[in-house]
Parts: C-alpha cells; sequence; structure tokens
C-alpha cells in the first residue's frame, strides 16, 4: 500500500525517505508522509478519500487520529489545515493544473492556527518551504472566501434535514413547518431549500457552514432513523455537532419522528431530543429556541427568561437517560438560581416518578401505579370529580403545582392541558379498579353460595346412600327373621311365632315411615 495524491487521489511512486514528490498521473507537486508505515499509509488514504468526497468533518477526525499515532509526522497537521478550509485541488481551465479551491469559510488565520504551527516546526526544510507557499495562497482564499459568504445575517437558527431529491418527504414536511413556525415567531432561519434554493448552488457548502457556525441553534430534523446515514445529510449534521463541540454556547437539537431515541446516532444523542409527534413539540421548540437566543416572549417573567439554559439542556438529557438522581440535582439548581422555571419543577416531578418525558405519565402501568397510590390513601370514596382532584393533587407534592402555577402563554396552556389529561388517567383508573373490586367480592359471595350448594348436595347424596344401605340391612334381617318364625308358627301352630311375625311387620311399617319423614325434613 502506498500513499495516495492528495490532488488526484491517484497512487503516488515515492522515492525513499522523500518528502516532496510529483504525481505521475496529474503532475502536481506536493509534500508526502516523511516515512512509509502501512497504518499511517492506511489512516493517511482514507482521510484523503473522505476530504475527496467532501466529508470534511471525517477527513479531519482522521487527520487527528493519524496526529495522535504518528504525533512526529507534518503531513497529519497540515491535512488537518486542509479539511477546516473544505480545500480541494481542481484542475484550471486554461494550463490544466491543479489550484487549490477554498469550500469551506474558516473565520481563522492560518498563521493563528495552532495545528499549522505544528506542522511548520515539524516539517524538514523542503516541506516547509512548500507549507509556506500553500499558506499564502489558502489564505488568500480563505479570506476571499468569508468576504463571498459575509453577507451581515447572524442566523438565530440553522435547520438540516434529508433534502436530496426528497420535495415531498416526511423529514422535508417537518422541517417546512417548523421553519414556518420559526420565521412567524421574528427569528433568523437558515434552512437550505427556503434560503440558498438554486441560487448559490455551486457554492452551497460555503453558505451551509457558515451558517452553522454563526447560528446559535442547530435543528437536526429526521422522519427515519436511516436517514442519519445519508451522506449529505450526515455530513451537515456532523458538521453542526463538530461546531456544537467546539462552541459550548450552541444549542443542538434533535426533532425525530418514527424513531426510538436509541436509534440516534451516539454523536447527538449527548444533545437534546424532541420527538415531532409529541402534542407540545412545536410549542416547547420554540419556546427553547427563543430563551437560548435571547428573545424575551411577551409576558415572560423575568425568572423564566433568566433560567440557565444549559442547565436545562443537561437535566433534559439526563432525564432522557433515565438518569433520575442526576436530573433531580440539575432541576434543585435550577429552582435555586430561578425559582419560577416551570421546567424544572416538572422535571423534578418527572424524575421522583422515574419518568423520562411528560408522555410516559400517561403510560397504563403508570397511571395503575399513581392509582393505587391514591387508593392506599384515600380508599374509594370521593364525593365528586373535583374533591378527587384536591386530593390527588395534594398527594402529588409541590413540583407538578408549581410548574403549572409558573408557566406562561403557550407553555402554560400546555401543561395545564397535559396535567388535565393526567388527572382524568388517574380518575378513571381508580374508578376502574373500584368496579373491579366490587366485581371480585360479586364473585367471592357467588363462589361462597356455589360451594355451599355443592357441599350440601354432597351430603344429601351420601345422606340418601345411607339410608338405601341402612333400609336394605333392615329388610334382610326382617326376612330372615320371618323366615325363621314361619316355620314354627305352620308346622307347629305356635301361636307366639304368629305374634312375633305380626310385630315384625308392624316394626318394619314404622321403621320405612320413620325414614321416609326423615327424608322429607332432610329435603326442607
Amino acid at each position: 500500500m502506498g500513499y495516495v495524491c492528495k490532488m488526484c487521489g491517484k497512487l503516488l511512486n515515492i522515492s525513499e525517505e522523500k518528502s516532496i514528490c510529483e504525481c505521475e498521473y496529474c503532475g502536481s507537486r506536493q509534500t508526502v508522509p516523511r516515512q512509509y508505515d502501512d497504518r499511517c499509509a492506511e489512516i493517511y488514504n482514507r482521510a484523503c478519500r473522505l476530504r475527496f468526497k467532501t466529508d470534511f468533518e471525517g477527513a479531519e477526525n482522521l487527520f487527528s487520529q493519524l496526529c495522535e499515532e504518528f504525533p512526529d509526522e507534518p503531513e497529519g497537521y497540515w491535512g488537518k489545515i486542509l479539511c477546516r478550509c473544505g480545500i480541494l485541488y481542481e484542475d484550471e481551465a486554461v494550463s490544466g493544473i491543479k489550484l487549490p479551491v477554498c469550500h469551506l469559510a474558516y473565520g481563522t488565520s492560518l498563521n493563528d492556527d495552532r495545528d499549522c504551527c505544528t506542522a511548520l516546526s515539524l516539517a524538514d526544510s523542503e516541506q516547509s518551504a512548500f507549507y509556506r507557499r500553500e499558506i499564502s495562497a489558502i489564505e488568500m482564499l480563505r479570506k476571499e472566501t468569508l468576504e463571498r459568504v459575509g453577507t451581515g445575517v447572524i442566523y438565530d437558527v440553522y435547520i438540516c434535514c434529508r433534502t436530496e431529491g426528497a420535495e415531498t418527504s416526511e423529514d422535508k414536511l417537518i422541517a417546512d413547518e417548523i421553519y414556518s413556525q420559526l420565521i412567524k415567531e421574528g427569528l433568523r432561519v437558515f434552512y437550505y431549500p427556503e434560503t440558498i434554493g438554486d441560487k448559490y448552488e455551486n457554492a452551497s457548502d460555503l453558505y451551509i457552514f457558515a451558517a452553522i457556525k454563526c447560528a446559535s441553534t442547530l435543528l437536526v430534523v429526521s422522519a427515519e432513523s436511516e436517514n442519519f446515514a445519508d451522506p449529505k445529510f450526515r455530513r451537515e449534521w456532523s458538521r453542526c455537532v463538530a461546531t456544537a463541540k467546539k462552541d459550548g454556547e450552541k444549542l443542538v437539537i434533535t426533532c425525530i419522528k418514527n424513531t426510538d431515541n436509541g436509534d440516534v446516532p451516539a454523536e447527538l444523542s449527548d444533545y437534546r431530543i424532541m420527538d415531532v409527534a409529541e402534542m407540545s413539540f412545536l410549542a416547547e421548540l420554540i419556546r427553547s429556541v427563543k430563551s437560548h437566543s435571547g428573545i424575551a416572549e411577551k409576558g415572560q417573567t423575568f425568572a423564566a427568561r433568566s433560567t440557565p439554559e444549559k442547565l436545562i439542556r443537561r437535566m433534559n438529557i439526563f432525564l432522557a437517560d433515565e438518569d433520575f438522581e442526576a436530573a433531580e440535582e440539575y432541576s434543585d439548581m435550577i429552582i435555586d438560581v430561578a425559582p419560577q422555571c416551570w421546567q424544572a419543577h416538572f422535571v423534578k416531578f418527572l424524575a421522583f416518578n422515574g419518568c423520562r418525558s411528560g408522555n410516559d405519565l400517561l403510560i397504563e402501568e403508570v397511571v395503575s401505579s399513581f392509582a393505587d397510590d391514591y387508593i392506599q390513601r384515600f380508599g374509594f370514596d370521593f364525593a365528586d370529580d373535583e374533591a378527587f382532584e384536591q386530593q390527588f393533587v395534594g398527594m402529588l407534592g409541590d413540583n407538578i403545582k408549581n410548574a403549572v402555577e409558573f408557566a406562561d402563554g403557550d407553555d402554560k396552556l400546555m401543561i395545564s392541558t397535559f396535567f388535565d389529561r393526567f388527572v382524568s388517567a388517574v380518575r378513571d383508573a381508580v374508578f376502574m379498579k373500584e368496579q373491579e373490586k366490587i366485581e371480585g367480592e360479586e364473585k367471592i359471595e357467588l363462589d361462597k353460595i356455589r360451594r355451599r350448594y355443592e357441599n350440601e348436595k354432597e351430603e344429601r347424596i351420601a345422606f340418601e346412600r345411607k339410608k338405601v344401605l341402612v333400609r336394605k340391612r333392615f329388610l334382610t334381617y326382617v326376612a330372615v327373621a320371618v323366615g325363621i318364625l314361619l316355620f314354627p308358627a305352620i308346622k307347629f301352630g305356635a301361636k307366639w311365632a304368629a305374634l312375633l311375625i305380626a310385630a315384625l311387620v308392624v316394626l318394619t311399617i314404622i321403621v320405612l315411615v320413620g325414614l321416609g319423614n326423615k327424608k322429607e325434613k332432610r329435603l326442607k
């Protein structure tokens, strides 16, 4: 494996221990790594190929890896400079010579860039002279690029979504709606289909990356988890993440639909994720963007305006990750700074009850758990809906009450509507459990009656069997006795025998009648 040409991408034929070589395909002279290593060549070539595809973020990451593994190799640091400026080499129209073209608006002078200075310090004399000539040319291009995109517009929001061949895709429809609502709220929004369109198609990347850099809020919109892998879309949201990591003041929000939080790329999962399908999505999104941009809404309280947005962002991240202890800790910190921050009170209530979002409160198992707590404390006896709500809200504690009280505008409408739905769901669950208890008690009583009837039936059957056995035995004994007495009565004419036989007949009648009466009493 050899090194590829950073101008055309073909393999170079490099003489040993040479730091400058000429490509036999495009004729361009260029710097190359000073020593050959299979691992170094693998990383270097992969980074160059990503740069050719304009994936400057991915290429810069690989060049950074090269710097970590080979810290004395200046080409790694120089590669990072080429990626930050979005440098690609294109043929000059007349001469055909490869000339650098700047595709990104990099705001820092190369003379002040740390990696540029490191590359110069590590380079040998030939490399250093080549770098300095390239720095002069690229620095001029960089300044021209900044002038081209420096329209003076500072955006509040940058929206990116998969737009390649997707005029009517769900991603674009969602992004269109978000753009429309944010514009109505007076925010300055960069959204490629609306802001750029076909006007600057050849230089679109310049405007996109310039907008990412200046926007205070970066929105990533996706209606399907597979869309995050779309090459152009991935470059955009990767650039958003990279910019946010360098500038901790930026707010990154991933707006998803038909996608689980776990399917969101790991790079975006550290930031806030919002579900477009939630009823309060737009209201909450607008509130977050305005708060982060420092735009005070009409009628907004001072406490709400002064709420530390970074803490809220981290609090929501911990809540979504089910780190409820950390979410409670952050909510307490926010309440200390802004006692009337309704979001902090609401998150503290959710975290205390083990819920990742307000929607979790409406899950059947959660509603049933609250209903059980209410029944355990107050039982089933409540006079009317108002009495139930009063008892139930008192049971929930102050946080949810404060959240409803301190919210205002659309937030107040949203959380009040949601809270009413939650209370109604728990009330219905309590009613259902009461019905289930009544039905259970009735079933138990019916089971008792059925068992008693079956026991009595078994007793009657046993009694009948016993009575039949007694009658059979008695008649057998009487028949034997009469047979014995008939012999002396007939042969010898013994009167005593005849009297005994008559007595046995009377006794038999009495016994049979007695058994019959006992049966009637038993039936009664």
